[in-house]
């Protein structure tokens, strides 16, 4: 069977839809084509590539309605039984391919309508704006798409039980056993903490570098970021916070650069601003620091305390304390034996619950029932 994954606003080499995802589909035998901007190459891992294209030179509505309609005409000229789509942009695109007689899939990675109120904050107008355009969009994909993949319980009860699977964003184990085996060579480690992913205001990227500040100078602690600002001024912003030196700002790394970062790293953090659709999110970073056996600090919110208490694998904070995430930061980096500990429950519970290998089969299974219908 042909299946065809699209998006116009992820990397093609996205680690929830190429590696997890096209990368399961095409190991079980279906035929997947992934169309991004940028292709990496024509075919990787059995999946083949293909470029939509990717304008910048035009006024931003133009640049938009281009990009779609390429991201139209290259899937439909593919003429596949199934069409995942992973932007919520792509919805009208979804609408058209399913006139072709196609089954079409949309893969929900955010609470969209609540996540245009989070990054519009200076701009509640606007934010609003986006809010009710995105929730009429997801209203008409309800009633006429033939499935959703949802990473969250809390975005999945939005969408219509009987055509909606719950693949939620685990880690892919066999990738950071590197990390696992590096994490125990502990002469060779610095007093590192690292962040990998977004780095924007409401993740918390102020917070951070000024809790870098407050540790003492006696651990010779660096925090590692592993991810892109948005917008490019965070960035200039934030040099100027007394934290910055004691900070390493090495954007965005490949899956095998993050794996060796993650070995050279003492405590992984995942601190996001309590916006209502951070509050329900499953980060994947949170899941992949404790498979690389890394001690967790992050956000004190009721799903994620329910996760990180219940396993015994990290310490909770007030998102908006620099003075609060620096002591736990400290305190994992003085007690080595606790944070050890720490690190091996998480591991164990990423190996036997927490894993892309259980939620593989949920995606295989979802897909033979849309096919079946």
């Amino acid at each position: 069977m042909r299946v065809v994954h699209l998006s116009t606003i992820h990397r093609a080499q996205d680690i929830r839809i190429f590696y997890k995802e096209c990368v399961t589909l095409a190991k079980a035998g279906y035929e997947v084509h992934l169309l991004v901007s940028h292709p990496p190459a024509h075919q990787l891992e059995g999946v083949f590539f293909h470029a939509i294209e990717r304008v910048t030179n035009y006024p931003r509505l133009e640049r938009i309605w281009r990009r779609l309609s390429s991201a139209y005409h290259l899937a439909a000229s593919l003429q596949a039984e199934i069409y995942h789509f992973h932007d919520p942009e792509l919805i009208p695109v979804g609408i058209l391919l399913q006139r072709l007689g196609a089954k079409v899939i949309y893969d929900v990675h955010e609470d969209t309508p609540w996540e245009a109120i989070s990054l519009s904050k200076n701009n509640p107008v606007m934010g609003w704006s986006k809010f009710g355009i995105w929730s009429v969009l997801e209203a008409i994909a309800q009633a006429t798409l033939d499935g959703f993949v949802c990473v969250t319980p809390k975005i999945a009860q939005k969408f219509p039980p009987t055509k909606t699977v719950l693949v939620r964003n685990f880690p892919l184990t066999a990738e950071l056993q590197a990390a696992v085996a590096i994490n125990t060579a502990e002469d060779i480690k610095a007093n590192n903490i690292i962040y990998a992913g977004g780095i924007t205001a409401i993740r918390a990227i102020r917070e951070m570098v000024s809790a870098i500040a407050l540790l003492p100078e006696t651990l010779a602690s660096k925090l590692l970021l592993l991810g892109e600002f948005s917008p490019i001024t965070l960035k200039t912003e934030v040099e100027q916070f007394p934290g910055w030196q004691n900070v390493k700002s090495l954007g965005w790394q490949s899956r095998d650069h993050l794996v060796q970062y993650l070995a050279q790293a003492r405590v992984g953090l995942v601190i996001f601003h309590p916006e209502r659709d951070h509050l329900e999110a499953l980060p994947n970073k949170l899941f992949e620091y404790m498979a690389a056996g890394l001690p967790i600090v992050a956000s004190d919110f009721p799903l994620w305390r329910e996760i990180i208490e219940g396993v015994g694998c990290g310490l909770l904070v007030n998102p908006l304390d620099p003075q609060e995430i620096a002591k736990a930061i400290q305190y994992l980096l003085e007690n080595p034996e606790v944070s050890a500990a720490m690190g091996r429950r998480g591991q164990e519970a990423v190996r036997t619950q927490y894993n892309w290998e259980i939620e593989s089969q949920k995606l295989l299974d979802f897909y033979h029932k849309i096919y079946q219908q």
